[in-house]
């Protein structure tokens, strides 16, 4: 596997853009435009997927302080609350989409109040592209890969490329999997799948062990400030500490589909007992 270059561009992940929910992955709009600017007066240069992709080839060489900013899941507040934001400051984003869930509404999540936020449509997402933002795939139905059988997970990362390929008219050039988690099967069905680039958050071995298909995020939170998203991107014990903050949300999040599916399974066993009496 070819080392990755010495320097890439770091890569933020946000999620939900949007006003109070119950969970962890929202950012107030706010705060959000509020943690650009910041990033922009402290030196850093937000680049698109392209320059990303051409310097993680070799064909570009990043320069200090560039980021790739990239949300996942695709929600329809990015359209509502970030997009006119980084438009105006000329910031170009990547969207991950879940492509079997375009234009509805959330149903892979949680049912907590305030969870059922509707995805992106089709033609939002074109009317987006016209605007400079790309996209990539978060998968088909947004399952833990590491949790269903091999040929399901294939599915999953296959057909999403060819449902946004098809749907938006363009190469999907990068993957996000679904929290972060992949293993070494994983890695090699997306590099077999025609992808560049796969993201995770955290990598699970020595930083860049992982190659092109095992990259490293910065996911950002709802507790965290500007102020945090900048020692994200530093150095030392600010940073370390920024981590294991991270690492405690996503591993909450890990457990999402693991708690729906015994509720589902409680309430079934319910509806059952109801039916029998």
């Amino acid at each position: 596997m070819a080392a990755l270059p010495k320097a890439l561009p770091r890569v933020l992940a946000y999620h939900k853009i949007a006003s109070f929910e119950l969970g962890g992955t929202w950012m107030p709009p706010r705060r959000f435009v509020a943690q650009i600017d910041s990033l922009s007066r402290s030196g850093y240069r937000f680049v698109d997927e392209t320059a990303f992709l051409d310097s993680l080839e070799g064909r570009r060489e990043a320069a200090d302080r560039e980021i790739l900013l990239t949300f996942d899941d695709g929600y329809r507040n990015i359209l509502d609350a970030a997009a006119v934001a980084l438009e105006a400051r000329g910031i170009p984003a990547l969207v991950f989409l879940v492509s079997a869930y375009a234009g509805l509404a959330n149903r892979w999540e949680l049912g907590l109040p305030g969870r059922r936020f509707t995805h992106l449509s089709w033609e939002e997402c074109a009317g987006l592209a016209r605007r400079g933002f790309s996209f990539g795939s978060h998968t088909r139905t947004h399952r833990d890969l590491t949790r269903i059988p091999p040929r399901e997970a294939r599915e999953e990362i296959r057909r999403s490329r060819a449902e946004i390929e098809d749907r938006l008219g363009a190469a999907v050039r990068s993957l996000s999997y679904p929290f972060g988690r992949l293993d070494d099967s994983l890695r090699a069905e997306a590099m077999d799948a025609g992808y560049r680039a796969a993201f995770t958050l955290y990598p699970r071995r020595v930083p860049g062990a992982g190659g092109t298909f095992e990259l490293r995020r910065e996911p950002v939170y709802v507790i965290d400030t500007a102020g945090c998203v900048r020692r994200k991107l530093g150095g030392g014990t600010a940073s370390a500490i920024e981590e294991m903050k991270g690492r405690t949300i996503n591993a909450a999040a890990v457990l999402t589909p693991l708690v729906k599916s015994a509720l589902a399974r409680a309430s079934n066993a319910s509806r059952r007992a109801r039916g029998g009496s």
